[in-house]
């Protein structure tokens, strides 16, 4: 089936030099969170490997998976390999080309009293069908892509014949609000077949971003 309203997807929001730029900030996010031990592993690899040049791949800016420390089961055990962090603050005032990033992506915020969540998930990582705790956050969900193409299915709550999938390439945003929010279960594939292509394998880094809820009058 087609995407129902509610569902809008952005292919190629991001160039690559602004994924690069945002995907170099987030990995540094996730990084500083790692152990000495890991983060000086990660440093040796750094020194060690090829610079990456403009015409790099943006899959080349991962370290190999044993270079991170991913979970295997999440507390509710929907997410499979994967690093995740709540991020409140960028380091915008040191990196202009990070601001203009934010002050465009910020533009199509649907309202602007938002929460950021990263979530990296490993090359084999998988995210089962689920739908967003509706107590932690309000009515739309954006979400930004880097790294390797995954598959996102999405499938109705009350008709399980009601699906689709969009494909979630490296700089695309997608945005769910509304009925499809809270209507939907969503998952992120290992691997599948999107129009009669294999996609699937690879590291991704995806970045969340959800209006908060509003408060409880008293």
């Amino acid at each position: 089936m087609g995407r129902p309203r509610g569902f809008e997807m952005l292919p190629d929001f991001f160039n690559l030099a602004e994924q690069r730029i945002l995907l170099a900030a987030a990995l540094q996010k996730l990084n500083s969170s790692e152990s000495r031990h890991v983060r000086k592993r990660q440093k040796a690899f750094e020194k060690q490997r090829k610079p990456l040049g403009e015409a790099s791949s943006i899959q080349d800016m991962f370290l190999p998976d044993d270079h991170y420390t991913f979970e295997q089961g999440h507390y509710d055990n929907v997410i499979h390999g994967y690093r995740e962090m709540h991020v409140s603050s960028w380091p915008v005032e040191e990196n202009l080309g990070l601001s203009l990033i934010f002050d465009r992506l910020q533009e199509i915020y649907p309202s602007q009293d938002t929460q950021t969540h990263l979530l990296h998930l490993s090359s084999t990582g998988k995210i089962l069908p689920h739908v967003d705790n509706v107590e932690a956050s309000g009515s739309w969900i954006l979400g930004i892509s880097l790294g390797a193409e995954r598959i996102m299915h999405m499938e109705s709550t009350e008709d399980p014949q009601d699906t689709f999938d969009t494909l979630l390439p490296s700089g695309s945003v997608y945005i769910q609000r509304d009925a499809v929010r809270f209507g939907y279960k969503h998952s992120i594939l290992f691997k599948g077949e999107f129009r009669g292509l294999n996609v699937g394998g690879g590291q991704r880094l995806s970045m969340m971003v959800r209006d908060r809820k509003p408060p409880i009058a008293l």
